[in-house]
């Protein structure tokens, strides 16, 4: 019995250590999904995906109603992104709807920072607005991770 109670007290410990002071859990990305964050070096809010999204101002972060794009310069945009799937590339598009500016992030590539990223606008930090898993039209845009 003691030693259930030792396991039980690890993993409530282990548990506990996974929360930042915000409260916000960082939790390994799930494989085959992308995860996008909050902050550079994925810290801050997160968000495991396994779906192409249309429109980050409709998508929230986990355990949160913060939207992953709350407009131009919003702190809590997307700024790092994983793509864990290791047979797809992932799109990231300035603009809602898979359109306008993008770049693409290898199978099982990393974007540390968004602001590291170059379009043709000029920047993609907190900006940008939708992803889709193996896009068809952003064939143009410069490959990352």
């Amino acid at each position: 019995m003691k030693k259930i109670a030792s396991v039980l007290a690890a993993v409530g410990v282990a548990a506990v250590s996974l929360v930042t002071a915000e409260g916000v859990a960082n939790a390994a990305c799930t494989y085959d999904h992308a995860c996008m964050y909050s902050e550079k070096d994925f810290k801050g809010l997160m968000r495991d995906d396994g779906f192409s999204r249309p429109n980050w101002g409709q998508v929230t972060y986990k355990n949160s109603s913060i939207a992953l794009y709350r407009g131009d310069g919003s702190q809590q945009n997307v700024s790092s992104m994983e793509n864990r799937d290791e047979n797809s590339y992932i799109a990231v598009y300035y603009n809602s709807n898979y359109t306008g500016p993008c770049f693409r992030i290898k199978p099982n590539g990393r974007v540390w920072n968004f602001q590291d990223v170059k379009l043709s606008n000029g920047d993609a930090n907190d900006r940008m607005n939708s992803h889709k898993f193996n896009p068809s039209n952003c064939q143009t845009g410069t490959i990352h991770g």
